[in-house]
């Protein structure tokens, strides 16, 4: 079960973080033509162009990403992939080249011992305080942002991490990274592995910060702050397709309190309280060698699973990640100059429920009946056998009697897969480079995921709405070559940005270029080499 809690704004707790008073009018985001001593990304997880087009009117005027919006360098772009995941979005707009090169295909894939195994546990650099939960960025092939920030500086730069995510803290710096914190549900607070703390001891900032900051007492009811606007702007608060219809929400209703604490508006809060915290420990951007600071805000994405992107929930929860994301920008504005890079790393689906009443289509596919199908198909063309070793979005796998006869065995599922209701079609894995140079543009972005070799057989395309099902009967999800799925916005403010759009869609790797570009550094040589508009070209 999940559940997800916040109190109401006058009786929360949060986590401790200093906080200036609130500006008395609103202001641009700063600016200045010095270099940035401080380049920070936030990557807000399922925030897709979509999703803020309907959330930007409910902003305040005095809201960071809506200053940014309207008068820092905006623009909408689109990751040229297919498999539009937390773990590729993340990877890619640090390497700034598809999966295809760096190698993280999808969040998890197959493991014939595990059934389903992260791309980020490579089962040897153990979770401090969950012995048994193994996290690194092993898998990555391409060098980061941060890895070449480590080379440039020659290990003078702080390079830090954070998300309540483990695959979005470790996969957006890197191998070189001075610090990667994440949220663990047995640990019950930050910490990391043992890839970045051979000696098994969390930092000393971060056991103040843990010590200071408990997630038990977060666990509260949580209520929503404006319900007549959000009422206004989405209708009722129970709408078909969600979770949990209605609030209020109580994490410690939940089976495990500790995993909903991950999908509550304090969580976010919780996360720039520790950013904050290293970025004072580590005094980042306080001398003349550049620091790098990626925070992966995933309670958007969790929220988002659940409720949907129109729901009173994302809402209210969007709300308060903006607020505590001003804050946060303020007090890093204070100690110097400073860069801010927002966007997302995928978009997400509406619910189907609502997208029909819309006119649109959609539905949820269910994995066990995809791997049931796919071994009847294969049973009906090539004998009874065991063919098909397990399913992990969006990679079918075969068994070791499926591989000896894979012309055959696609054949098969070409033809039967494609019958199943939100099935468009299915293609060899084995096959990428092919794809690439396909005229369909579907093709192409399939094409670019697929490392070779691919880290399974069969890739399964959805129809449009479509999508692989997080519950059987509720939430929405993501992982498509679709509009909805790959188009996030980017922006940018702060040191060394001008105001600056575009009509016309970037590519989000460009924002590996853009970094590199506010870093002062070359950008890795297997990357798109070109800043994002908006980025002043300073001399050195």
């Amino acid at each position: 079960m999940v559940a997800s809690a916040c109190s109401t704004a006058t009786q929360r707790t949060v986590a401790k973080v200093e906080e200036p008073a609130p500006p008395p009018a609103p202001e641009p985001p700063s600016r200045s033509s010095v270099a940035p001593k401080l380049v920070v990304l936030v990557v807000l997880d399922q925030f897709g162009s979509w999703v803020l087009n309907e959330h930007l009117p409910l902003l305040p005027s005095n809201s960071v990403i809506r200053r940014a919006y309207e008068d820092g360098a905006f623009h909408n772009a689109a990751f040229p992939y297919a498999s539009t995941q937390t773990a590729p979005g993340h990877a890619s707009l640090v390497t700034g080249v598809t999966p295809a090169i760096h190698g993280i295909v999808a969040n998890s894939v197959f493991d014939p011992a595990l059934g389903s195994r992260r791309t980020v546990d490579d089962r040897t650099h153990a979770v401090l305080g969950n012995p048994s939960r193994f996290v690194s960025p092993s898998q990555l092939r391409a060098p980061t942002v941060g890895d070449a920030l480590a080379e440039a500086t020659q290990g003078k730069a702080r390079i830090v991490g954070l998300s309540m995510k483990a695959r979005s803290a470790a996969l957006s710096v890197g191998k070189k990274a001075t610090a990667v914190v994440f949220y663990d549900t047995v640990a019950k607070g930050m910490t990391t592995s043992t890839y970045y703390s051979p000696r098994r001891q969390l930092p000393e900032w971060l056991r103040d910060f843990n010590r200071a900051n408990p997630v038990e007492p977060l666990l509260q009811t949580w209520e929503p702050e404006d319900p007549v606007r959000w009422e206004r702007h989405f209708g009722p608060d129970a709408r078909p397709g969600e979770m949990y219809p209605e609030f209020p929400h109580d994490p410690r209703e939940a089976e495990d309190p500790f995993y909903a604490f991950s999908g509550t508006p304090e969580s976010s809060e919780y996360l720039l309280a520790a950013a904050y915290a290293v970025v004072k420990a580590e005094r980042m951007g306080l001398d003349e060698v550049p620091d790098l600071l990626v925070l992966g805000v995933s309670g958007t994405d969790i929220v988002g699973h659940v409720w949907g992107a129109r729901s009173w929930e994302y809402a209210d929860n969007l709300a308060r990640i903006d607020r505590a994301l001003t804050r946060f920008t303020q007090l890093l504005e204070k100690r110097g100059p400073v860069a801010f890079v927002l966007t997302a790393d995928h978009g997400v689906a509406d619910m189907p429920e609502q997208a029909e009443t819309e006119g649109g289509s959609g539905g949820r596919l269910q994995g066990r009946m995809l791997v049931d199908a796919a071994e009847q198909a294969a049973d009906q063309a090539l004998g009874e056998g065991d063919w098909i070793a397990g399913y992990v979005s969006p990679l079918m796998t075969y068994t070791a009697r499926g591989k000896s006869r894979r012309e055959d065995l696609l054949q098969a599922l070409r033809e039967a897969m494609p019958k199943i209701a939100g099935v468009r079609a299915v293609y060899d894995a084995s096959q990428a480079q092919a794809l690439r140079a396909s005229k369909s543009e579907v093709e192409r972005l399939i094409g670019a995921t697929l490392p070779d070799p691919a880290p399974g057989d069969l890739y399964l395309l959805p129809e449009p709405g479509w999508f692989d099902a997080i519950a059987p009967d509720a939430g929405t999800n993501h992982g498509t070559p679709w509009d909805y799925d790959r188009q996030v916005p980017v922006m940018i403010w702060g040191a060394a940005v001008e105001r600056r759009t575009s009509k016309e869609a970037q590519n989000a790797l460009d924002v590996a270029a853009t970094l590199c570009a506010l870093l002062g550094i070359p950008t890795p040589e297997a990357a798109r080499q070109s800043p994002l508009p908006g980025v002043m070209l300073l001399p050195d």
